[in-house]
């Protein structure tokens, strides 16, 4: 494969900083829609520094439904759907009767839609200046907080440049220098979607990811105070490649005459128009689960009061359409999330290396919910007393 011109040298050297009097920086990197196995099919020379040197665990497993928005805000809040509220990139809460959507700034920026609290917040309230560029949640006031500083979201903007404000935020002159950041990037999950997981556009993107990385390390390595930096790296989901070939035309096998379908894709869900129809065949959609709204499965921990009568939700790689949502182009994409978080092929990444991190350290799978009172424990704060994350799962990958 060519090489990108985004190459840099590691520069970034294991540190034995044990000092307590000194504060310590985290600095929390999504890549979004990074599969966990994307870096063992690539050269990632920046990845492979981090899982040498720092920490690296054999996949990240999302919450459910595995979509961008319900993961990243599971990363900052350590609580399940069923608490924060997050249920999708877009969706409609029954008890509002509102839509909140990703395309919709005044409700990204509500703050009314947020639930349980983001590491920012618990930072903030502890006298710990946040910053981010671009994190969900992080446009809005939570709980009568945002970050000291924060970047209202916008496509587009080169990932170099990212890094460099960054890095001007952590001004080793400044007493207002924050103690935790976040970062987030668009890749490889944007190209995923386009062209698939395997394709040569994404594997490309992969490429620059780790070339970010590497660029992040050394700006890193510049910083007076590169002793005290923690690196988290994480994404938020996997990906896997949907075809025609893999498409369910639910109005096939559900009658639109007794049914309203909302969503389409992974998910969908049915509101009755007949209230005699208390249940649907459990197999009677060819490459789908259906659940009852009272049988579903506890351990997704969704709103349960903002479920359809019935839920459908496909298995890996096939994709839901009702005949007013199929175009005469056929599928949009080539890859997609949002599926069953057991799946291994929607695990994402979680890589940390730093002062707080051992070296050369594995760890099996675990939940993304466990990464907020890991930061807490690091920052030495008080976690939000109502998470789901235990800090006792990683407490073994800390020195």
């Amino acid at each position: 494969m060519k090489k990108l011109i985004f190459s840099f040298s590691l520069l970034f050297v294991s540190c034995s900083f044990q000092n307590k009097n000194e504060t310590l920086i985290v600095i929390l990197v999504s890549f979004d829609g990074f599969r966990y196995d994307y870096s063992e099919q690539l050269e990632t020379p920046n990845f492979d520094y981090l899982r040498d040197n720092g920490v690296k665990a054999k996949s990240l497993k999302p919450i459910f439904p595995s979509f961008t928005f319900p993961n990243h805000y599971s990363i900052a809040t350590g609580c399940y759907t069923d608490k924060h509220g997050i249920l999708g990139n877009s969706f409609y809460d029954i008890k509002r009767k509102e839509t909140y959507s990703y395309k919709i700034p005044s409700t990204v920026q509500d703050g009314s839609w947020y639930g349980c609290e983001p590491i920012w917040v618990t930072a903030e309230k502890n006298n710990i200046i946040a910053a981010s560029y671009f994190w969900v949640g992080s446009e809005a006031e939570i709980n009568g907080y945002r970050p000291s500083i924060y970047k209202n979201y916008k496509n587009g903007i080169n990932p170099i440049s990212k890094v460099d404000s960054v890095m001007k935020w952590i001004n080793n002159e400044n007493d207002n220098m924050p103690g935790l950041i976040t970062l987030y990037f668009n890749e490889p999950d944007h190209s995923g979607h386009v062209f698939g997981p395997n394709h040569i556009n994404t594997q490309l993107q992969v490429e620059l990811a780790d070339s970010i990385l590497g660029y992040l390390l050394n700006s890193i390595n510049d910083l007076k105070i590169k002793d005290r930096v923690n690196i988290i790296v994480v994404s938020d989901h996997g990906m896997v490649e949907v075809s025609e070939e893999k498409r369910i035309k639910v109005d096939d096998y559900i009658d639109s005459e007794d049914f309203e379908f909302y969503d389409k894709g992974p998910v969908m869900q049915l509101y009755t128009k007949n209230s005699k129809i208390e249940k649907i065949d459990s197999d009677l959609i060819p490459h789908t689960s259906i659940y009852a709204k009272e049988d579903f499965p506890n351990n997704f921990r969704f709103k349960t009061y903002n479920l359809g009568d019935f839920f459908l939700l496909a298995d890996s790689g096939w994709m839901m359409y009702t005949e007013k949502d199929i175009t005469p182009e056929g599928l949009t994409v080539s890859g997609m999330h949002g599926y069953n978080p057991d799946n291994i092929s929607m695990h994402g990444i979680f890589y940390a290396y730093g002062p707080s991190f051992k070296t050369n350290f594995n760890l099996e799978s675990f939940e993304l919910i466990h990464i907020y009172p890991l930061i807490c424990n690091i920052l030495d704060i008080e976690p939000y007393n109502d998470i789901d994350g235990d800090i006792n799962i990683l407490k073994e990958i800390l020195n």
